[in-house]
């Protein structure tokens, strides 16, 4: 069921979506490394991470969350009348930040805690230990991300 392969979930929702904004610039290091991995075969994930990965490029959360967004939207652009006069499909336009943003937000909340949890197994997997070094070299010294690291149980295959 998602991240929670192996134990509960890791930071709380909100925790995880302002990590992703004070810590893109660490997040993105580590994103790029996994991308790579990905790219060439993933020979190097543990089977935890496999399956982390395998749910990640699965999430269809955040195309659900633009959805609802965009079409609430629509719904109360029309019942207020809003673009009335023009052709049905011109509401389209300004309903679609109502599309993005919250498919945004919900995307990147979800990928930071998903790479969270890649970093989890640093004890049982050299990869997780790369990917922790990798955020530690660029992240800030009170970051929430290396809290959460240091507070969270190791994971056992």
């Amino acid at each position: 069921q998602g991240l929670q392969v192996g134990r509960a979930p890791c930071m709380d929702t909100i925790a995880c979506a302002r990590a992703a904004v004070v810590e893109r610039e660490a997040l993105s290091e580590v994103r790029q490394e996994v991308h790579d991995e990905i790219t060439s075969g993933g020979l190097r994930f543990s089977e935890r991470q496999k399956e982390l990965t395998l749910w990640q490029q699965r999430d269809f959360v955040p195309t659900l969350a633009g959805i609802v967004g965009g079409c609430a939207a629509i719904a109360v652009f029309r019942r207020v009348g809003f673009m009335s006069k023009m052709n049905r499909f011109a509401v389209l336009a300004p309903a679609m930040p109502f599309y993005i943003l919250p498919h945004q937000a919900v995307f990147y909340t979800r990928e930071t805690r998903y790479l969270v949890e890649m970093m989890r197994e640093e004890k049982s997997s050299k990869f997780a230990r790369h990917l922790r070094s990798i955020f530690e070299d660029v992240a800030e010294q009170d970051s929430a991300v290396l809290d959460e690291l240091e507070a969270g149980a190791e994971i056992q295959d």
